[in-house]
């Protein structure tokens, strides 16, 4: 039985970690694409990877409840929402993510 624990244990982990990676990899390519101004392409990566920050972050996954708020913070790929960006990162907090480089959410502490 421990041992059946183990192998669910470590699959949801290789689940929640996949998704987040690809959520993260839509991430930078559109940041790349808004930092050449391609605005319009940028948003839509921004709210596919929007989407699979949501699935990680229904697992509980910090970081991707880190990236949602950033996300929102910022208003890529959504409407800019400081509340829910707030909400965001309080939830990221409380999952033990401390670290922010992003200027938006810096001035939302």
């Amino acid at each position: 039985m421990k041992k059946l624990f183990v192998i669910i244990a470590l699959l949801f982990s290789y689940v929640i970690a996949n998704t987040y990676t690809e959520g993260f990899k839509l991430y930078k390519t559109a940041k790349k694409e808004l930092r050449q101004n391609h605005t319009e392409k940028a948003n839509k990566l921004f709210l596919r990877a929007k989407t699979k920050f949501e699935e990680s972050a229904k697992k509980n996954s910090a970081q991707a409840y880190l990236k949602l708020a950033e996300l929102y913070c910022n208003g890529w790929g959504v409407k800019a929402d400081e509340v829910k960006a707030s909400e965001y990162l309080s939830q990221a907090k409380k999952l033990g993510t401390s670290f922010i480089s992003d200027k938006c959410l810096k001035n939302l502490k």
